[in-house]
């Protein structure tokens, strides 16, 4: 049986059933306090963080920090390969694909983990996708990354702890 067969086998029904609602809730509730009292639009942004940290890295604390450095690398970079691009012509948009060449490279040494990782290459696929780089508020979006980041962190740190308190012995 595969880690995932084995991790979906370890809930009963009504379990699963309650974290799908306390899923539904973070989201809910973050999108009503990111709108709100941040202004955030881009939630597909702190959706993918959420994503990531919880399916990747099991939602480690041990990961979480690497997993936001890397989503705002990754967003830096997707950003960067538009902006020099459109100021600066042929020579900006070969500036960029050389700066894209390098941190490939680096994540492939890994040399820099908490940077360059597997969270700023998904950021980096996602956020370069042109129907998003086009509209993409890099401001905002690093926002909505960090916004959701600390919130999604603080869900799952409850859960956490609920599920701690109500394991049997």
């Amino acid at each position: 049986m595969s880690g995932e067969q084995q991790g979906a086998a370890g809930l009963s029904p009504f379990n699963g059933f309650l974290v799908v609602l306390l899923v539904v809730a973070a989201i809910v509730g973050w999108i009503l306090i990111g709108s709100k009292v941040l202004g955030v639009t881009s939630f597909f942004a702190s959706f993918l963080f959420l994503w990531y940290w919880a399916a990747v890295e099991q939602a480690d604390y041990g990961q979480w920090t690497q997993s936001v450095v890397g989503a705002l690398v990754g967003l830096l970079l997707a950003w960067q390969s538009a902006y020099l691009g459109a100021h600066y012509g042929q020579n900006g948009m070969i500036a960029g694909i050389v700066i894209l060449l390098v941190a490939i490279y680096v994540q492939v040494m890994n040399w820099v983990p908490i940077a360059v990782n597997r969270s700023t290459m998904l950021y980096l696929t996602v956020l370069a996708a042109p129907a998003i780089l086009e509209k993409l508020d890099p401001v905002e979006t690093a926002i909505a990354i960090v916004g959701g980041a600390v919130f999604f962190a603080g869900v799952v740190g409850l859960a956490f702890l609920y599920a701690a308190r109500t394991a049997k012995p």
